[in-house]
């Protein structure tokens, strides 16, 4: 598990220019679902990739902007090394990722700012944000 202060969620108020993608998608911590897990994240990417050409970004920016998410992908470590959900967030400039013990749902939101919503309930001491 990485550690998220309240104080590190408020640094996600800050608006670089551009898009900012927030990518969220459950997790493993052993089993055969381990395997599956950056399999599902390669498609989270695909799927930020598309929606990011459809907005009208080049290819060559696409790609630059996607590289740190990437490099996961490929770092067998990380995906042996679970919680239960796993929270993503990056523009051109900046990139930050959470293995939170937060069952997410697959999601990706791309917008003018980062999509901090289902992180709420880890800040809440019962689990409920209202």
């Amino acid at each position: 598990m990485d550690i998220i202060t309240k104080e590190e969620l408020k640094t996600f108020l800050t608006r670089y220019p551009g898009w900012h993608v927030s990518l969220f998608m459950p997790t493993h911590r052993r089993g055969r679902e381990t395997e599956q897990d950056p399999i599902r994240f390669r498609n989270l990417l695909r799927e930020v990739e598309e929606r990011l050409l459809d907005k009208g970004l080049r290819s060559p920016d696409v790609q630059e902007i996607l590289k740190p998410a990437q490099r996961l992908v490929q770092e067998p470590g990380f995906w042996r090394h679970q919680s239960v959900g796993l929270a993503v967030f990056f523009t051109a400039e900046e990139f930050h990722y959470y293995r939170l013990p937060l069952p997410f749902e697959e999601l990706v939101v791309i917008s003018d700012r980062f999509h901090r919503k289902p992180l709420l309930p880890f800040f809440a001491s019962d689990g409920h944000f209202y």
